[in-house]
């Protein structure tokens, strides 16, 4: 009997490791994959292509070999038996009855077809994921990935409007995107922020002052952009938004203002408006390759009407207003983009048939399948992310298990089954509505990092874990993305970034220029340092500075929380919120951590703060004082300030350094 039990243990432990080893570990997962019983050991990896091979696939393939270099691998010029070769088809072929589909036959010799350059395109980012994989730097299974995906649209937005990123940053969200195979980038590329703040981000040659100061994309950079982008098998479809969201074009018409509403709304009883916004498609739309323009159209709030009358003629002028800009933009040859939320507005004017809508705050697709339109979901109660808010914030572990692009809220009734008529897919939405402070763009890609690789799964249309757990563990394999830098920091290691050799005294030079290589650190970090204070504090006092936050000795601030105002003082980080200020205290909307510590009189003490993702805790003397569940910053400019009174003693034995990110 229990020579029978051991060897069914030994059965069923064999099935389990050969059910393991079938499985390629690829995201997202792949359609089809035939395991067929052998490994294929190699040394190194010979990259081959037809001299038919197209400059674009070639530019592709020569990439693809960089890439590989990047992930470990060593390349081989001629083959031997130690050499895997994959030959690359340059001839598209038609695959599994889909589009953008590709088939690897993994053998000594593995071969790559593909049904589009987009095909191409994945099937290089899968070899890439498997390739960079411990368990598959030596061998490879042998068998037969068919793979495509089953939603047509795969897409990430990206709010570049209330916070800048370099075109060099974007790129990085570009090849992100690809790493997992998503294949259109929205744009939203103008907008305005709490406290003022608005930016248009296109160079303008009509309206120069439209531009916007703190950072813009010249035509130039826009085209290169494209190029970029379409290399990696991705669209980039750009946003100008109007009417709503509108206070970069009524800070320079104000004329054009809307007298009844916000300042940021455009006036659309205007006529003037019309012209004006034109000019600007006029010159915008000209210089993108997509098939599509996104119009905007969202949270165009009426409700400050109190008059049912005037009420309904702004709604169907509203109504109106989008169907007049949908004709523009036809004349440039392309489709109109909306946001949803037009159903909210009073009027009997239909909304033309041919826009695609942008589902995002109405949520009844079954009632846009029914009328015959086409659609996106983008449902702000899934897809929304905004990095530092309280608010939105995707589930991951939801939308992996339960999850579907015919998902748009909770009501059954409200749903898709798969293939109704007029989805076209869904998009991840990361919004900087705490712009253009708030997180750093680092931070925001890092945020975002494990919500698009979920996503990408189920956008692909394959699930190829039994829940998120298991799905993290086969992400945490793949996260290392060739060539990106914005999800990295200087180090993956620990490092130190200012060491104080000598004491300073602050009561003898208020301000002192940081020797560091970063104004600031991001988390995982911590600061180290002993203090003495000479004097008793008399107000605020701050210890060390930087354009993003801000470390006191004693800070007094006062927190509003249900209308009600709770002030604190104690030793404090700021960071800077939303629209600038002089110093990150006098941002629009400053986030605070005020512990519950007073430094005594003549006393060196120990101080630790350590920043880590979404939690600051201060120590004192080794022991806890508190925690906060506030993602800040470390600020590393300068110690003390020209402006403000600092703290009045002596900081010796200081260390900042970024901690290791597991």
């Amino acid at each position: 009997m229990k020579n029978k039990t051991l060897s069914l243990a030994i059965l069923m432990l064999c099935s389990i490791l050969g059910m393991a080893q079938q499985q390629l570990n690829v995201i997202p997962a792949v359609q089809e994959w035939k395991y067929l019983n052998e490994e294929i050991p190699f040394e190194t990896i010979m990259v081959q292509w037809p001299d038919n091979t197209s400059p674009k696939q070639t530019l592709l393939l020569e990439r693809f070999k960089t890439e590989l270099q990047s992930v470990g691998v060593h390349l081989s010029q001629q083959a031997d038996e130690n050499t895997l070769t994959l030959v690359f088809d340059s001839n598209y072929k038609e695959l599994q009855d889909a589009s953008n589909a590709y088939e690897i036959r993994f053998d000594q010799k593995s071969t790559i077809v593909a049904s589009s350059y987009s095909g191409m395109v994945y099937a290089t980012r899968s070899l890439l994921q498997l390739l960079a994989q411990n368990k598959y730097k030596k061998q490879l299974p042998k068998g037969i990935v068919k793979d495509y995906p089953s939603y047509e649209k795969r897409m990430v937005l990206l709010d570049v409007a209330r916070k800048f990123f370099t075109i060099d940053e974007i790129k990085d969200f570009i090849r992100i995107m690809a790493w997992v195979k998503m294949n259109e980038f929205h744009l939203h590329l103008s907008d305005n922020s709490w406290g003022g703040y608005s930016a248009y981000r296109l160079e303008s040659k009509l309206y120069p002052e439209l531009t916007a100061k703190d950072g813009h994309y010249t035509w130039d950079e826009i085209d290169e952009l494209q190029e970029f982008a379409a290399s990696y098998g991705i669209t980039i479809t750009p946003e100008i938004d109007s009417p709503g969201h509108s206070l970069a074009f009524t800070n320079i018409r104000p004329d054009l203002k809307s007298d009844r509403l916000s300042p940021n709304y455009l006036d659309i009883t205007n006529p003037d408006t019309y012209v004006f916004m034109e000019e600007i498609l006029g010159e915008v739309i000209p210089h993108f390759y997509a098939p599509d323009f996104h119009l905007g159209t969202d949270e165009y709030r009426i409700h400050r009407i109190k008059d049912d009358s005037v009420k309904y003629v702004i709604g169907n002028t509203f109504r109106k207003y989008i169907n007049h800009f949908n004709k523009v933009v036809k004349r440039h040859g392309k489709t109109t983009r909306i946001w949803s939320g037009f159903e909210h507005m009073p009027g009997d004017t239909e909304i033309d048939k041919d826009i695609i809508i942008d589902m995002w705050e109405t949520s009844d697709a079954q009632d846009k399948s029914e009328k015959g339109y086409h659609f996106i979901n983008s449902t702000h109660f899934y897809t929304y992310i905004v990095p530092g808010a309280p608010y939105y914030g995707v589930d991951n572990q939801f939308i992996y298990e339960k999850w579907t692009p015919e998902i748009f809220s909770d009501k059954a009734e409200q749903n898709l089954s798969k293939g109704s008529r007029g989805l076209m897919g869904s998009k991840m939405h990361i919004w900087n509505d705490f712009g253009p402070t708030g997180y750093t763009t680092s931070e925001i890609a890092r945020h975002s990092l494990p919500t698009i690789v979920t996503f990408s799964e189920k956008m692909w249309g394959t699930k190829g874990s039994d829940d998120y757990l298991q799905f993290q563990k086969r992400m945490d394999q793949v996260l290392e993305i060739p060539n990106t830098q914005i999800l990295n920091r200087s180090s993956a290691e620990e490092k130190t970034f200012c060491e104080l050799e000598k004491e300073l005294d602050l009561t003898k030079k208020k301000h002192i220029k940081i020797d560091s290589d970063k104004k600031y650190l991001e988390y995982p970090w911590s600061l180290e340092m002993t203090l003495k204070r000479k004097k008793s504090a008399e107000g605020n006092e701050l210890l060390i500075c930087s354009k993003e936050a801000t470390i006191y000795t004693q800070l007094q601030f006062d927190f509003k929380k249900d209308k009600k105002v709770i002030s604190k003082l104690g030793f404090a980080i700021v960071r800077a919120n939303q629209t600038e200020g002089e110093s990150p205290l006098t941002s629009h909307r400053p986030q605070a951590i005020v512990f519950d510590y007073q430094l005594p009189v003549d006393k060196e003490v120990n101080i630790k703060i350590v920043g880590e993702k979404g939690k600051t805790s201060l120590f004192v003397d080794n022991m806890l004082v508190g925690s906060e569940n506030l993602q800040m910053i470390c600020p590393l400019e300068h110690f003390g300030s020209q402006k403000d009174d600092v703290f009045p003693g002596i900081i010796k034995q200081l260390k900042a350094r970024e901690n290791k990110d597991h």
